[in-house]
């Protein structure tokens, strides 16, 4: 019986340290939003800085374009660990993350109205461990 209940808990748990955790930062919306769905509802031409504003709320970044035309960027990242970090003593050795980054830059016109804006996404990896 206590030989059934060890292996049960050892599945659980691998499991569920399997699922990974994931920490996530910057801007929550646009890491849920679909480049596409920031496509339809971001017109060059046509939305405006109050537009972009209600959509994801204040730019994790503001700056000026070599024009003068102000320029914001919205980030978000999510690192999720990597499996190795659950398994003693091989974690000491080996550990990390899966990252993925995602951005958009949006330039104003002087108006206020979107000039042009580009999204990107990034896959990457932080290394840890005595041999990284």
């Amino acid at each position: 019986m206590l030989k059934k209940i060890t292996a049960s808990s050892m599945l659980v748990a691998t499991l569920i340290l399997g699922s990974g955790c994931a920490v996530k930062t910057g801007n929550e919306t646009l890491g849920a939003i679909e480049k596409s769905e920031i496509d339809t509802k971001i017109v060059k031409g046509k939305s405006t800085k109050q537009d972009v504003k209600t959509l994801l709320g204040d730019p994790d970044k503001t700056d000026f374009d070599n024009n003068s035309l102000e320029k914001w960027t919205y980030l978000h990242t999510r690192k999720d660990a990597k499996f190795v970090n659950y398994v003693p003593v091989a974690n000491w050795f080996v550990a990390g993350t899966n990252d993925t980054t995602k951005s958009l830059v949006i330039v104003f016109e002087e108006n206020g109205i979107v000039k042009n804006f580009i999204t990107s996404d990034a896959k990457g990896e932080t290394k840890g461990g005595l041999f990284q």
